[in-house]
């Protein structure tokens, strides 16, 4: 499992986790990889707990690092508190 990187972003914090999918079989050694990312979204405070959302990323293409992984969960996050994405919301936060 990966450790949660995280982001500020608009007085949100951002904690992206991806985790890498096992290949399949018939996969060759050298195929970019697939990553399952989890996105956390909280507002900062100082000090105290706060409510947090999670939200998976849907599906993308492979991935050539986990760190292209992580980008794109930021990438969503950002989307999430920009209201760019249908659906998804932070406003109870």
């Amino acid at each position: 499992m990966s450790t949660p990187l995280s982001d500020h972003y608009k007085g949100f914090e951002i904690h992206v986790q991806a985790l890498r999918r096992a290949k399949d079989r018939d996969e060759p050694a050298d195929a970019p990889r697939h990553y399952d990312i989890m996105v956390t979204i909280a507002r900062s405070s100082k000090g105290e707990s706060s409510r947090s959302a999670m939200f998976g990323v849907p599906d993308q293409e492979p991935f050539d690092s986990p760190i292209d992984a992580t980008r794109a969960g930021i990438d969503y996050a950002r989307d999430i508190i920009d209201k760019k994405v249908d659906g998804q919301s932070v406003d109870d936060l």
